[in-house]
C-alpha cells in the first residue's frame, strides 16, 4: 500500500467501527450464540431491487420490501410517480 494516498477518516468510518465494536460486544455477551432477532433484525422481511421501463421516462429501479412469503410484485409504478409526474406502471424484473 505504499504509493497510495491516504483518505481522511470520515463519519462513515466512525459508524462502521462503532457497528463492528457493538457486534463484538453482543457476540461476547451472548456467548457466541446470536440470532438475527438479537440484533434487532426480522428474518422474515426481505428487500428486492426491481427494474421496470416507463414509456415516458425510461428505465427505473426501485426497492420492494415485504415478508419472505409475500409474492414479489409483477408491476411497479414509475419512479416519477413519487413526485406526482407520472402514473405509469410497468412489468418489473427482480435484480437483487
Amino acid at each position: 500500500m505504499r504509493g497510495q494516498a491516504r483518505r481522511p477518516w470520515s463519519e462513515h468510518d466512525d459508524a462502521m467501527l462503532d457497528a463492528i465494536l457493538w457486534l463484538r460486544r453482543v457476540w461476547s455477551h451472548r456467548e457466541e450464540k446470536v440470532t438475527l432477532r438479537d440484533l434487532g433484525l426480522d428474518p422474515t422481511v426481505v428487500t428486492f431491487v426491481v427494474s421496470g421501463h416507463c414509456p415516458r421516462h425510461g428505465q427505473f429501479v426501485s426497492e420492494w420490501t415485504g415478508r419472505r412469503s409475500d409474492p414479489v410484485p409483477l408491476e411497479a409504478r414509475c419512479s416519477a410517480a413519487d413526485s406526482g409526474r407520472c402514473g405509469e406502471t410497468s412489468p418489473v424484473f427482480v435484480l437483487v
